[in-house]
């Protein structure tokens, strides 16, 4: 089964260089269903894995010019925040029985259907809706900060870097093309993931360091395979390719989780 884990953090590297998302959104199942670590330590070790490995590819984004940093400051510095506040005050305060009317149900398995809804969505964004055409800016810097508080709610919860959000919110709503929402998506998802972890390590969650530097050796090293590919890829397929790879991950998520 580790094995199986460290292939994993092999494709998760490749997914993050190739869709500038899909890191986390594949650790997290990965590390709570075949690990068989806990979805609040799990998600921990995804934010650390994933800001290691996108801080080696965010460095190529910016030699290629795939990084547009007014999107960067207005949505990242929101998102980053949004993400240690919850990390370090939020979720360390939720029981792990919570009732909802009058059933009660464990906090992991809210967290996971959650997770499950949120592919559903951001996948379904990516199919179903076409891009507008690109615009030479993205929108004003208030209105992304916006959008960087609902991704940072999401992302702090669950224990991503967010990226599986900032991608289509980049290219739908930001009207960025495909390669400059995956250069910017890639830069933001490190900041906010080192957020997340400076969080946890505040709130005394403690990491298992001899596994978590393997795994995050790999995932680096997919990384640099994706983005090598990502260059070969038109942009379209690309999106097309996101928002199906979202989908089946939610199915899988949800069927575990109900079956």
């Amino acid at each position: 089964m580790t094995f199986l884990l460290y292939a994993i953090a092999l494709l998760i590297g490749i997914s993050l260089g190739l869709l500038g998302a899909g890191g986390a959104i594949v650790a997290v199942p990965s590390l709570v269903y075949l690990g068989g670590i806990p979805p609040p330590i799990a998600s921990g070790y995804a934010l650390f894995v994933v800001a290691v490995a996108t801080s080696i590819a965010s460095v190529q984004a910016f030699r290629r010019q795939n990084i547009d940093w007014r999107a960067f400051w207005s949505f990242g510095s929101t998102t980053m925040l949004t993400i240690y506040s919850i990390r370090m005050f939020v979720l360390p305060t939720i029981p792990h029985q919570i009732s909802i009317a009058s059933y009660t149900v464990h906090r992991d398995w809210l967290l996971m259907m959650s997770f499950a809804a949120v592919l559903f969505a951001a996948g379904y964004g990516m199919l179903r809706r076409k891009p507008q055409p690109e615009k030479d800016s993205p929108p004003h810097p208030l209105r992304l900060a916006a959008m960087g508080i609902g991704v940072g709610i999401v992302a702090g919860f669950l224990g991503v870097g967010g990226g599986f959000l900032m991608t289509p919110a980049l290219v739908l709503w930001a009207r960025l093309g495909m390669r400059t929402a995956v250069g910017t998506s890639i830069a933001l998802i490190c900041v906010n993931s080192f957020a997340g972890v400076a969080g946890d390590v505040a709130s005394g969650i403690r990491y298992d360091w001899p596994f978590i530097s393997l795994f995050t050796i790999l995932t680096t090293i997919g990384i640099v395979i994706g983005m090598q590919i990502a260059r070969k890829i038109n942009a379209d397929h690309l999106r097309t390719l996101f928002g199906w790879l979202v989908v089946a991950l939610g199915i899988v998520v949800l069927f575990i989780e109900v079956f």
